[in-house]
C-alpha cells in the first residue's frame, strides 16, 4: 500500500514539473524582436523583474516622437487561462493605454490597445 502511495505521489509531482514547464516556455514565446508590417519599426520584447518589457529598436525615420530605446510595451503579465499577455502600452507621445498582446503563432503577434471607447489592432512579424 505505501508503494502504490509513493507511485501516485511522484506520477503527480511529475506531471506538474512537465505542466509548469510547459506554462513557462509558453509564456517565454513572446521574447524576441518583432517588426511592424506596415514599417522598418521594431521592438525587443525582454523579461525583467517577473514581467515582459518591450522597447523600440529601430524607428522609421518618418515620426520625430519616436525614439530608439523607448519602453513601449510595460509591465506585462501572461495569463495562461486565456492564453494572453496584458499590461500598459506607452506611445511614443506620452498618451498611455491598456494592452492585451496575444500570440496567433510563434511568429505572429496580435496586439490590442484599449482607452476609453477607442481601440487599435497591429500585427507584429518576429525577426529572426
Amino acid at each position: 500500500m505505501k508503494f502504490n502511495t509513493k507511485l501516485k505521489s511522484f506520477v503527480l509531482s511529475t506531471m506538474l514539473l512537465v505542466f509548469s514547464a510547459a506554462q513557462a516556455q509558453k509564456a517565454n514565446d513572446l521574447i524576441g524582436k518583432w517588426g511592424f508590417s506596415d514599417s522598418p519599426r521594431e521592438i525587443e520584447i525582454y523579461f525583467e523583474n517577473s514581467k515582459y518589457y518591450g522597447k523600440i529598436t529601430k524607428i522609421s525615420g518618418e515620426d520625430s516622437k519616436e525614439k530608439a530605446g523607448h519602453i513601449m510595451f510595460k509591465d506585462l503579465i501572461y495569463d495562461p487561462s486565456e492564453n494572453k499577455y496584458t499590461g500598459k502600452m506607452n506611445a511614443p507621445s506620452g498618451m498611455t493605454a491598456s494592452g492585451e498582446l496575444v500570440l496567433a503563432d510563434r511568429n505572429k503577434l496580435k496586439i490590442s490597445v484599449k482607452k476609453l471607447f477607442f481601440s487599435k489592432s497591429l500585427t507584429l512579424k518576429r525577426i529572426k
